[in-house]
């Protein structure tokens, strides 16, 4: 009150009319008020909501960022392995049994969309993953070092392109894979005869976009039996494969994941195994498991509300027992993270039965 008498008193101050004369009366209306007394409270004003603006805005973007912000361990729920995080911009597709069609691998993947429409030689499924089932080869056939060959080409031009191409072993890889890449890669051995090392992308499984990928059949219990550790259980196969001298129990069982028929005979048609299935897949966090090393003549099927997906369809010629003439063309893909799974079919024969 004091100010405002003393601001009043002061002839060099700028005056105005109160603006609210309209309400005090006009007996009041030679009431004059500073202009500039409320001058440092608006100041003080304004600096207090400033201050809030930024406190605000740096918590909001902390908050955010930490949500956003995971690590790689965060990322995956794969007991440390870091393929399990899911890249919604690209397609993962499935290949059934090829056992050294290559005439059979370049339409599926044709088919896919991942390689070019004339020879299949050019990479055209950018950052597209390709996982062959398994059985790539068939084991003493001349056709089985074109097909690694061509795979082989194909796989790097994938990845040089942001995609990839992974084969998970089949039972017809065991021995044949690691034998003919060193016949294969015999002329390019060093003065120390050392072979060009097995390559890391023919695995004893996969896993991307929350989809594990295996030759025959896994279970819990075999997991649990080889240490629990899917990741362990692909790096001691990988190193047998090298060359190394201890081959893992698991390898060669009736039960493991190379010859197991578990979810893809038609036991498993009959009586699904989906609690087993279950167990294995909350334990691993993923979706679902897809599995080759039976011909299932009906096409692509799945069991356990798709959890399991059989994808070995007879692609190749050198499947001719009863029951499994490859007479249909198809893959497996899985789009927006796995969120989208879908059969690409075509009724067009391969070629390579036509010969």
């Amino acid at each position: 009150m004091r100010r405002r008498q003393q601001d009043h008193n002061n002839p060099q101050r700028k005056l105005r009319p109160h603006k609210y004369k309209h309400l005090i009366g006009e007996e009041n209306a030679s009431l004059i008020i500073p202009d500039d007394w409320r001058r440092p409270r608006r100041l003080s004003i304004a600096l207090a909501a400033a201050i809030v603006g930024v406190v605000f805005i740096v918590v909001f973007y902390s908050l955010t960022s930490k949500r956003q912000s995971i690590s790689p361990q965060e990322a995956s729920s794969l007991r440390g392995t870091p393929s399990n995080v899911v890249e919604k911009h690209r397609r993962v597709i499935g290949v059934g049994d090829i056992h050294g069609d290559k005439d059979a691998l370049v339409r599926a993947l044709q088919l896919a969309n991942v390689v070019d429409q004339n020879d299949g030689i050019a990479w055209t499924g950018n950052s597209d993953i390709v996982v062959q089932i398994g059985d790539l080869l068939n084991g003493a056939d001349p056709r089985d070092e074109e097909t690694l060959s061509y795979i082989a080409e194909i796989e790097q031009r994938a990845r040089e392109a942001g995609g990839g191409v992974v084969v998970t072993v089949g039972d017809h890889d065991l021995r044949n894979a690691p034998a003919l890449w060193q016949r294969m890669h015999s002329v390019e051995n060093d003065e120390n005869n050392n072979v060009p090392s097995f390559p890391s992308w023919i695995s004893a499984a996969h896993v991307v976009d929350r989809t594990l990928f295996v030759h025959g059949s896994l279970s819990k219990s075999v997991l649990d039996g080889a240490g629990g550790s899917l990741e362990a259980m692909i790096r001691d196969a990988r190193e047998w494969l090298s060359g190394g001298q201890k081959k893992p129990d698991w390898i060669g069982r009736g039960n493991g994941p190379i010859w197991s028929r578990l979810y893809s005979d038609k036991a498993s048609d009959e009586q699904p195994r989906c609690d087993d299935l279950d167990s294995l897949l909350n334990y691993l966090s993923v979706d679902r498991m897809v599995v080759g090393h039976t011909v299932r003549r009906e096409g692509i099927s799945s069991i356990c509300d798709g959890r399991a997906w059989r994808i070995d369809v007879g692609l190749s010629r050198t499947e001719t027992r009863a029951g499994k003439i490859g007479g249909l063309r198809e893959v497996l893909e899985m789009r927006e993270g796995g969120s989208i799974v879908t059969v690409l079919s075509t009724d067009t024969k391969l070629k390579s039965w036509e010969r």
